[in-house]
């Protein structure tokens, strides 16, 4: 074991002390994050920022109280070899599963811990160009635009700084999105004459 720790310790250019201090410390790192992420995981169940969720799709859609509540978000990634960029989106989504022509997507944000949201967007064939990706990561193309709406329904959602800032446990909600959105894209697209990459179906 000493042979192998010293071994390592050269390949990697630091002394042996060095190199055990930096397992300990990684090993500790591991711990300390896996303890978090666990009361995290627990704080998500019926956490406040779920049920911000849950109001803001019965206040904002119409018979919003019929529709499954749950967290989307997407991430986008910018540059090239020198220069990096991730954009980070944040969405309360309301689903049926009887009703797959369409979707609302209400964009969020928060702001000192509370939930902030802009206007709502119904998504039909009527206002989308097509719809990609699949059902764990639905992409919304419009119509004459480079923009994009990407969205991801996870089951876990935990306290990651800006790549999450919420703590909501949704399994029941992120198993129903699965069948929900791979019916919505291909209704849409069917509706739209389109395959799942906006070419035109002869």
């Amino acid at each position: 074991m000493e042979n192998m720790i010293e071994k390592m310790a050269e390949t990697i250019g630091v002394s042996p002390k060095a190199l055990i201090i930096g397992i300990i410390f990684f090993v500790i790192a591991v711990i300390v994050l896996y303890i978090k992420i666990s009361i995290d995981e627990k704080k998500g169940v019926n956490s406040k920022e779920k049920e911000e969720i849950r109001k803001l799709v019965n206040n904002l859609v119409p018979d919003g109280y019929e529709y499954t509540a749950a967290y989307a978000h997407s991430k986008e990634v910018y540059g090239s070899r020198s220069y990096r960029r991730e954009i980070y989106h944040y969405y309360a989504v309301g689903f049926h599963k009887d009703r797959t022509d369409h979707l609302w997507v209400i964009p969020i944000g928060v702001e000192n811990g509370e939930i902030v949201y802009t206007q709502p967007m119904c998504l039909t064939a009527e206002n989308v160009a097509y719809i990609g990706g699949n059902s764990a990561r639905l992409e919304i193309h419009f119509p004459n635009s480079k923009d994009l709406c990407i969205l991801s329904v996870e089951a876990s959602n935990t306290k990651m700084g800006k790549e999450c800032q919420v703590n909501i446990q949704q399994p029941e909600e992120a198993k129903e999105f699965i069948p929900f959105a791979e019916a919505f894209q291909n209704r849409v697209n069917d509706a739209l004459g389109v395959d799942r990459r906006g070419r035109k179906i002869k």
